[in-house]
């Protein structure tokens, strides 16, 4: 399935003009051939007769799109199933069973797919991601929880007084707008603090990319934190809560409530933050803008060590951090990312690392076929379970557009995938 270059000159021509896209497209963008590398390199495959690399990550890739309720047993199902095997071309005679999936997950090794997440990645982003300001990335970071059983979850927090008999772990992530770009599992309870998660992701990514610019919310509060930050030259943009101890330097503008968007200006200006349980000042100088929602007559207060941008700009990066707010929904809603498949945190990993890689794929089908998230869940369904009749009948020498009456440009790209497929 690697990548031949009319599908690259086809992913070219869509940054200039959107162009539908089928999932045997998407597919043929996955980099066989590097993963295989990726594979050999992190001996993913040794001591392995059925659950090898290649199939564990299909399978669950295929799994993640294909049923609505997955669990282990829905694995051991599709694993078994002649459609799976034919269609990611696997050894008839292989089966499994559901602990055997389990057992495999939660002693593989994780690094495979950690690095496979991140080649696939810079595949892709490579054609769709999307530079939104001015040379910069943004990123938009926030954190999401999932919960289980506690005798079942090996390792993970217990939160509130609420004896409900259940273990939540947190997932950090960083997204772009277009895809997921960086993640961090979270099971110690000392972790639940924002303070502590939030700026680990963005550190780690921004000394990827020193370009990007950071939007995420009030739950990061420590004055350390955006010292660090300052002193890295790592810019961005939240919310502080209002009874933030402030000193101010000076006036930037006197709102005078213009208006910004859906807001009123109160006021931007440059201050320095207090030093919590003490009079002193942090020496560095930040950016607040006040702004107040007319209708429901909340104010609201954004900080920022941005100060060569007009407001306009700043409060629409703020903006923009919903985005992932959308992410974690499609994520829980569509690819059951409210479930732990695996009780062990080796597990969790794996299958963290392959709902976002399956995620990226249903994004670019979803903005290039103008679909919702729901929608383009769905229809890669569909278009897998057609391609797989397509292959079964003109394997046995048949023709396949007998089978499925289509437009002739659409049978020219069967025609061109089915070269590529295995």
């Amino acid at each position: 399935m690697a990548a031949d270059n009319s599908i690259i000159t086809m992913s070219e021509k869509r940054k200039k003009k959107k162009v539908n896209i089928t999932v045997t497209q998407l597919l043929s963008l996955l980099p066989e051939k590097a993963i295989n590398q990726i594979a050999k390199a992190t001996q993913i495959n040794r001591y392995v007769k059925v659950l090898d690399g290649k199939s564990i990550f299909y399978l669950i890739l295929y799994s993640l799109v294909e049923s609505q309720r997955n669990s282990l047993r829905t694995m051991e199902d599709i694993f078994n199933s002649s459609t799976f095997k034919f269609l990611f071309n696997l050894p008839t005679d292989k089966t499994v069973k559901y602990n055997s999936i389990s057992e495999r997950l939660s002693k593989i090794n994780v690094e495979f797919f950690r690095q496979v997440y991140e080649l696939i990645y810079k595949t892709l982003g490579e054609y769709y991601s999307e530079i939104e300001i001015e040379g910069h990335k943004l990123i938009r970071v926030d954190s999401t929880m999932v919960a289980e059983a506690s005798n079942k979850l090996k390792k993970g927090m217990n939160v509130g007084k609420k004896k409900d008999g259940k273990k939540q772990v947190k997932y950090t992530i960083a997204f772009d707008g277009s895809f997921p770009v960086m993640s961090e599992l979270f099971t110690d309870k000392e972790y639940l603090n924002e303070d502590k998660t939030i700026p680990k992701v963005v550190f780690n990514y921004a000394k990827k990319d020193k370009d990007s610019i950071f939007a995420f919310d009030r739950g990061v509060s420590e004055r350390e934190v955006f010292h660090k930050l300052s002193k890295e030259e790592t810019l961005f943009v939240c919310r502080i809560k209002k009874n933030s101890r402030i000193k101010l330097v000076q006036e930037i503008e006197d709102g005078d409530n213009r208006s910004v968007g859906t807001l009123n200006l109160i006021s931007d200006q440059e201050i320095k933050l207090g030093i919590p349980q003490t009079k002193k000042f942090h020496k560095n100088s930040y950016r607040l803008i006040k702004a107040i929602n007319p209708v429901t007559k909340i104010t609201y207060y954004f900080l920022t060590n941005i100060f060569d941008r007009p407001v306009e700009d700043i409060l629409a990066m703020y903006k923009k951090r919903w985005d992932i707010e959308v992410f974690f929904r499609f994520l829980k809603q569509e690819l059951n990312f409210s479930h732990l498949f695996s009780t062990s945190e080796n597990g969790i990993m794996v299958m963290l690392y392959m709902t976002l890689i399956t995620s990226m794929l249903v994004l670019i089908y979803k903005r290039a076929n103008n679909v919702g998230y729901k929608t383009a869940v769905r229809r890669i369904s569909f278009e897998l379970n057609e391609f797989v009749i397509r292959l079964v009948v003109q394997h046995l020498g048949g023709d396949p557009n007998k089978a499925f009456q289509r437009n002739h440009q659409l049978d020219q790209v069967f025609k061109k995938e089915s070269k590529h497929y295995p």
